[in-house]
């Protein structure tokens, strides 16, 4: 009797094992297979990432040509490549998601909600990208062209239009970064927007002088010169009568490329000129007297 309910328990144990083994083993099956298969669609992510990062590359590649071949300038062309570049972006991640199963509606939903905590937390990065877009359609400024920024006096060449910021290159070759809100919603000078400048110089001669034969000489000098622009108007006047000096104004124009060049050439030519024409350019000078104690 007791040999039999032995035999019975053991059988009854040995079935227990038999079920909870099978349990196991397609619980290990499936997690297997799981893995397997999670393994396998990230490997595919992973290699769709790179085929669309290569296409994307592609993308902004043939932009760019084209865009170069149009009217655009290279601060317009940078701009542009890199909102199409961060968009592209988004729309590849937006797809590798819905490869995992991920629903487009839970997609947008997601990328709406962050749209908008990002919005909040960077209102000042958005404000200057809409500088940016602001910038890009009106072009008041193209890379390249010397400007001056009032409030916070910055002046320099446009080295860059990004689509946060745009950056500027002094003449002492310094880097200025200024935002694109700042630089759409104050007074930029563009310098160098026409072709041409006009360039005053100011130099005093002697109450002594033949103020006709001054005006005489200085307009020859600007006939001589090569960098004047000869078919717009010059101007030759007195142009303040001072303590010690008559100031004698010229105004003509030269190419915006020439500006300083020109500025320096003609202040040694008029000191030459007026030295060949014994023409005095008075200077302060000081009489030191010492009395014999």
């Amino acid at each position: 009797m007791q040999v039999e309910l032995a035999q019975d328990m053991a059988q009854d144990v040995a079935q227990d094992v038999t079920k909870e083994l099978t349990r196991f083993q397609r619980y290990t099956s499936g997690l297997f297979d799981n893995v397997l298969n999670a393994g396998t669609k990230i490997i595919i992510v992973i290699v769709l990432f790179f085929i669309g990062r290569h296409i994307i590359n592609l993308i902004r590649k043939l932009l760019r040509k084209s865009l170069e071949k149009s009217s655009f300038d290279n601060g317009n062309i940078n701009f542009i490549e890199a909102t199409v570049k961060v968009l592209l972006y988004i729309l590849l991640i937006g797809l590798l998601a819905g490869y995992f199963g991920v629903e487009t509606a839970s997609i947008v939903a997601i990328l709406g909600s962050a749209g908008l905590t990002i919005g909040l937390a960077f209102q000042g990065s958005l404000s200057n990208f809409a500088g940016g877009m602001l910038i890009l359609l009106t072009k008041p400024f193209r890379i390249g062209d010397y400007v001056m920024v009032s409030g916070i006096s910055a002046e320099g060449t446009v080295d860059e239009i990004g689509m946060f910021y745009t950056r500027l290159m002094t003449v002492d070759n310094r880097s200025i970064v200024v935002p694109n809100s700042v630089m759409s919603n104050t007074t930029v000078t563009n310098v160098t927007f026409y072709d041409v400048r006009k360039l005053e110089v100011i130099v005093g001669v002697s109450y002594n002088s033949d103020i006709d034969r001054v005006k005489q000489v200085l307009s020859d000098l600007l006939d001589r010169e090569e960098f004047v622009v000869h078919d717009k108007e010059k101007q030759i006047f007195v142009s303040e009568l001072n303590t010690s000096s008559i100031d004698m104004g010229m105004r003509f124009f030269v190419k915006k490329s020439e500006y300083w060049a020109s500025k320096w050439q003609i202040l040694e030519d008029i000191k030459k000129t007026f030295d060949e024409n014994n023409i005095e350019i008075p200077f302060n000078q000081m009489d030191v007297h010492l009395d014999k104690v």
